[in-house]
């Protein structure tokens, strides 16, 4: 009896010993290693407190199946405590289980108001969801199975952050993020190079080019002499950087006037005339957690930061801001109704103020974290952790597609067929709305937006019809039609 509760002593001391090492591994945010020791835990003994810490680490890791798992074990225990019931919430619409979402942020409405509305955004989800893209996305050559985010165009190229696995932070276990640029060559080959003269022995991420002065302007951790600088508070801010371009290369990095030991300033972009700098902060009095300010130019320096205001910042967190060349305004937001973790939308300015926030939908946004778009004459890039991708972030091309303003009509053969009719036939006398011309062309655009279907018809061929031409878009505003040769009719 002795011997066997020395056994069961040493037995329960090795258990408190393990879980304390995991414990100090969650404490330093190593949460890869912490989850497994966790798991092997719980493989042996259940623990309430173990299950939640496991289920934090996932979260926070963003394995958001696994987190999602182990906190529907917590939620069987537990109904009454909100923040759990929101985090199960979040974690249900994130990985598009919007009705299940719905009804966890409905029990979760009895404790917290906003509840309420995040039970709408579900329904908005479902709603919007089947909705006819208004954008085309298509994977790049240079992700890996790093972690590629945050693009701007520089030169014929994109400068990004990655991380390389090269430089691990000793605190968290996790690689540090560097600068690089990359451009496609010959169609289908990536160049890949660091940045020179810009990184560091931290983070470097979110960069934004601005032509106008050739200045490269980044987010760096807070650090001095290659050493990150914790604020009163224990945690290491973020602080903006900018880097001039002279005779094609980078001059050192120097901190820009609005940053702040106290709270957190990054994710920068500039006005296409440079007059206005937008960022994104933690700064104290905002609407949320993470709010949208700008500065206006003020000879060489910037001025005192503003809110950009309720339209685009909410009591959630917006994020990654960028201008296009027509002044648009993208950002990612987790508040504004979405799909689930951070979407995309973009707003207008009028006279003095920015109009609603609208959301790109999908493909552009999911139910993961999309966020980081640049557009440039219909075109652009955007980061998203969405499933299918070669690494935990990747970087993804976009396209806007136009309304249609034109039809083109070909054969089998791909040659373009004259005089094809296109009628309107659901008018009350069938309506010719035009024939095509030699190159197989024709005008469409008296038909923008309708939702009624058009006939396309040419002697010696099958009819085709098209229907609802509001849900239809391309990349050049033209719809491709083919037609077959009746039998026997073009030999």
């Amino acid at each position: 009896m002795l011997i066997f509760g020395l056994l069961t002593v040493q037995a329960v001391q090795a258990q408190d010993d393990f879980i304390q090492r995991a414990d100090k591994l969650y404490k330093n945010q190593i949460y890869d290693q912490a989850a497994d020791m966790y798991l092997t835990y719980l493989q042996q003994t259940y623990n309430y407190e173990i299950n939640l810490k496991l289920a934090e680490c996932y979260r926070l890791m963003h394995s958001t199946v696994d987190a999602e798992y182990w906190y529907g074990v917590i939620v069987t225990q537990n109904t009454a405590d909100p923040d759990i019931l929101r985090r199960y919430a979040d974690l249900l619409k994130t990985n598009g289980k919007y009705r299940s979402a719905k009804e966890y942020y409905l029990k979760y409405a009895a404790y917290e108001e906003d509840g309420y509305y995040y039970a709408a955004s579900c329904d908005w989800a479902i709603t919007n969801r089947t909705k006819s893209p208004a954008y085309f996305i298509d994977t790049l050559g240079f992700n890996t199975t790093d972690s590629e985010l945050t693009p701007t165009f520089y030169k014929k190229g994109l400068i990004y952050a990655r991380s390389t696995g090269n430089k691990i932070n000793p605190t968290t276990g996790v690689s540090f993020y560097d600068l690089y640029y990359t451009e496609l060559r010959n169609d289908s080959l990536w160049i890949i190079s660091p940045m020179q003269n810009v990184n560091s022995e931290v983070h470097e991420a979110a960069p934004y080019y601005d032509s106008n002065d050739q200045k490269l302007y980044f987010t760096r951790n807070n650090h001095y002499r290659g050493r990150t600088i914790k604020s009163s508070d224990g945690e290491v801010k973020l602080e903006l950087y900018f880097s001039t371009s002279v005779d094609n290369k980078f001059t050192g990095p120097r901190p820009v006037s609005v940053n702040s030991k106290t709270y957190s300033v990054g994710q920068p972009t500039v006005s296409p005339d440079g007059k206005v700098l937008i960022f994104a902060s933690d700064k104290p009095g905002g609407y949320g957690g993470t709010d949208l300010y700008f500065c206006t130019k003020k000879g060489n320096d910037w001025s005192n930061a503003k809110n950009l205001g309720p339209a685009i910042n909410t009591k959630g967190d917006e994020l990654y801001p960028s201008m296009s060349p027509e002044g648009v305004l993208f950002f990612a937001s987790n508040y504004h109704p979405g799909f689930g973790g951070f979407d995309i939308f973009k707003s207008s300015r009028v006279d003095q103020y920015w109009t609603n926030p609208e959301n790109l939908g999908m493909p552009v946004n999911s139910s993961q974290d999309d966020y980081a778009l640049i557009m440039r004459n219909g075109v652009g890039y955007f980061t998203s952790n969405r499933a299918g991708g070669q690494g935990s972030d990747d970087i993804y091309q976009v396209t806007q597609m136009a309304t249609l303003s034109k039809i083109y009509v070909y054969d089998t053969d791909i040659k373009p067929i004259y005089k094809a009719r296109v009628t309107f036939i659901e008018s009350p006398n069938m309506q010719v709305i035009c024939e095509t011309d030699a190159s197989g062309l024709g005008d469409i655009s008296t038909l923008s937006g309708n939702t009624m279907a058009i006939k396309i018809s040419k002697e010696g061929f099958l009819d085709k019809i098209v229907y609802d031409l509001s849900s239809l878009r391309s990349s050049n505003g033209i719809i491709p039609v083919e037609l077959q040769p009746l039998l026997g009719t073009n030999e």
